[in-house]
């Protein structure tokens, strides 16, 4: 059996383009239509997209925003030196 997996990395374009560091790893749940009753599976699988769509973008964003504050961190650090 298989599943999906949605990976998160940051990429170091001038360093290494190629290489990337795994940031999160979110599993996709398991999709079993048959057992969907057919007249709400439609509407089953767009409230699961949404939640893991919610998920895989809070992951996203805290890395970015994570990110963020470090670099202005720095940036502060060096207008103060020791």
């Amino acid at each position: 059996m298989s599943h999906l997996r949605v990976l998160i990395c940051r990429v170091d374009d001038e360093a290494s383009p190629d290489q990337m560091m795994e940031l999160h790893s979110i599993d996709l749940p398991a999709v079993e239509p048959e057992q969907m009753p057919p007249e709400t599976a439609l509407d089953e699988l767009e409230t699961e997209v949404l939640a893991v769509g919610q998920d895989v973008m809070r992951h996203l964003m805290k890395s970015q925003w994570e990110e963020v504050d470090r670099l202005l961190v720095e940036a502060y650090q060096r207008r103060f030196s020791p």
